[in-house]
């Protein structure tokens, strides 16, 4: 396994803050083999929400402002009530679009119960048509010293069109989903990343780049300095991609864009992928990181007979 250390950040395993990005520097490795790539004990960063101190409220639709509006997009937090299985966290990737319908996109895993694999295609095994989806808009507040605190203002979203989840043994790359976002919400939608701005086309995920995402993943007792976040790429294959990025619980979904870094100035370009696992290194905030890429969540839409597209600024 070749290591070669190319990040000009800081040093290996420390997080700086710098213009409200975290820029993250580790020793990034080439993998020598797809194994290795995608280690099977890899780990869905879904946030169990079940026992939060839940202190949310609902906004109907006809009370959102254009203001509020801006929080649906890329970064959004998510929160998840899937029947008989708990109440999960999830961040928002990219919206998208099929015809004249507006998604909003995630990791399939957060739409889903454990041990289910999707909700069509080969393998289909689960109607997702209880599970209730909504998006904080507004006063979003998430973590706590002793235990989860949700604050913040909610607006539920339509039906669950697809998710398919990557099964247990760790085939990374088949993990993604979308929630329809209501007619109502669709000229309120924000495409843009949030901080870094963009993306303003569709790039692979490259080894040795810089690469960002913006994520609501905490560690309760623990958050991140900022929730926008530059790491290292580790390459990709049309599956799937992994990087060296600062992640953890609840930041499952995220998009993942490559990005221009100048100085304290990183700008989002290229829509590269949806986040979905973390590595071997669970138990730490920092180290590789996995998810879907952008043809292969399109690819897999197709199983719900939706022809998805990105939606950009």
């Amino acid at each position: 396994m070749e290591r070669r250390s190319t990040c000009s950040f800081a040093s290996r395993r420390s997080l700086v803050a710098r213009a409200g990005i975290v820029f993250l520097c580790t020793l990034t490795v080439a993998a020598a083999s797809e194994a290795q790539q995608a280690p099977g004990n890899a780990v869905r960063p879904r946030l169990d929400l079940t026992r939060m101190v839940r202190l949310t409220r609902t906004v109907p639709l006809a009370a959102v402002t254009p203001a509020m509006a801006e929080n649906i997009g890329p970064g959004s937090h998510l929160i998840i009530d899937i029947p008989g299985a708990g109440t999960f966290g999830c961040t928002a990737n990219f919206i998208w679009a099929s015809g004249a319908t507006r998604y909003l996109g995630a990791a399939g895993h957060c739409f889903i119960p454990e041990g289910t694999t999707a909700t069509h295609g080969p393998g289909a095994d689960f109607n997702a048509s209880g599970v209730r989806v909504s998006v904080c808009v507004s006063n979003c507040s998430f973590g706590g010293e002793s235990g989860f605190t949700l604050t913040g203002d909610l607006v539920v979203l339509g039906a669950v069109a697809y998710a398919r989840q990557t099964a247990a043994d760790g085939d990374i790359g088949n993990d993604f989903g979308v929630v329809t976002i209501p007619a109502a919400l669709a000229p309120q939608v924000r495409p843009s990343m949030p901080v870094f701005g963009g993306p303003t086309t569709t790039e692979e995920v490259a080894q040795f780049e810089p690469l960002c995402h913006y994520g609501n993943g905490v560690v309760v007792g623990e958050t991140f300095v900022t929730m926008a976040r530059v790491g290292v790429a580790g390459g990709s294959t049309p599956s799937y991609w992994m990087g060296d990025l600062a992640a953890a619980p609840g930041d499952s979904g995220s998009a993942v864009v490559t990005c221009d870094v100048n100085g304290t100035d990183v700008r989002g370009r290229g829509a590269a992928g949806v986040l979905t696992h973390l590595g071997v290194e669970v138990g730490a905030q920092s180290g590789f990181v996995f998810g879907t890429t952008i043809g292969r969540a399109i690819e897999m839409a197709r199983e719900a007979n939706l022809s998805l597209a990105l939606v950009f600024p």
